[in-house]
């Protein structure tokens, strides 16, 4: 590992350990008041407005929870899809959802995915609105995620008309100044937050 590369993952790590703590700190209460006006700015976003189909993810742990927004998108008739981690490969496999209650159960590192045998599986270029996660985001775009990559490539392989509408979700203490981003580090083209929504197209 390069001199520049090593020091570009202590930042990141860093910056990590800085977001989580943050994120940990906020009271269960105060997570769900911040989450329900983070889903209020999503739906009411234009890359959510213009999607037939809409990436989405379902939270764990501290995250900004999604159970409105899943559920918004079931009720406003659009398509939901979301995510299982494929360790083989080291990608994001997309799975179609209509009963989150029953086709979703704990998969890697207990987030709640997908099960295969009660969903249809769905190609990436389907999407129209990708809403993603991130341990932290900064007002341009930048995004760090927990490390292992997974979001990168995805992201990295959408098309130039996908990278415009991926939104991604974080409370206002993930935001930071400036991430550290490295060449294979994907951004968003959006931010949503409790304070704010960025357009970074």
């Amino acid at each position: 590992m390069s001199r520049k590369t090593a020091s570009e993952e202590r930042r990141k790590s860093e910056v990590r350990r800085q977001a989580l703590r943050a994120r940990d700190a906020l009271a269960p209460a105060e997570r769900t008041d911040k989450s329900r006006i983070i889903w209020t700015r999503v739906v009411q976003a234009w890359e959510f407005q213009q999607a037939e189909t809409v990436l989405a993810y379902a939270h764990f742990r501290s995250e900004v929870k999604t159970d409105l927004l899943l559920r918004s998108v079931l009720e406003s008739g659009k398509r939901l899809i979301l995510p299982r981690v494929n360790r083989n490969r080291h990608e994001l496999d997309l799975y179609l959802i209509t009963d989150p209650e029953r086709q979703l159960a704990p998969g890697a590192w207990d987030i709640p995915e997908p099960v295969p045998a009660l969903c249809t599986p769905v190609a990436l270029d389907e999407i129209e609105c990708v809403i993603a996660p991130g341990v932290a985001f900064d007002p341009w775009g930048g995004r760090t995620g927990y490390g292992g990559g997974y979001y990168d490539r995805l992201l990295n392989a959408l098309s130039p008309e996908q990278a415009r509408v991926c939104l991604g979700l974080a409370f206002e203490a993930q935001i930071f100044y400036e991430v550290p981003r490295g060449l294979f580090d994907a951004h968003v083209g959006a931010l949503a937050t409790e304070l704010r929504l960025v357009e970074n197209r």
